[in-house]
């Protein structure tokens, strides 16, 4: 037998790293919360702190073992579309301009299929 064993030069266990950032174990690549600003891999947030009621700052590594990038960010609010139910006098919040306000859409209709029955048709 030579010296390098029975499985000769093979590793024991071939593991690719894997970084599942999402529920269902997908990859969060586009969908990070924080994605790097070197390499644009999904980061890990390892500590947050809150700064003020509208400022946390963010302690975040990049899950890119090629790349590795550890930094702080900041997350700001900016302004609200909808204020919520709480009123709080002592908290002054920038409205969001009418003119930017994401307004959420129905899908759009695809063309009728004739096998279907629809609830809405009269005839």
């Amino acid at each position: 037998m030579s010296g390098e064993g029975a499985l000769g030069h093979r590793p024991l266990v071939y593991a690719p790293l894997e970084f599942r950032l999402r529920s269902g174990g997908g990859q969060a690549k586009g969908k990070a919360f924080i994605t790097c600003p070197k390499c644009d891999a999904p980061m890990f947030i390892r500590r947050s702190e809150r700064q003020t009621e509208t400022v946390k700052h963010i302690d975040a590594h990049c899950t890119n073992t090629g790349c590795t990038m550890t930094g702080m960010f900041e997350l700001v609010f900016v302004h609200f579309f909808n204020p919520g139910l709480l009123d709080r006098a002592d908290l002054k919040l920038k409205a969001c301009p009418r003119d930017q306000i994401p307004h959420v859409l129905p899908p759009p209709r695809e063309e009728a299929d004739d096998g279907q029955i629809s609830m809405f048709d009269p005839s």
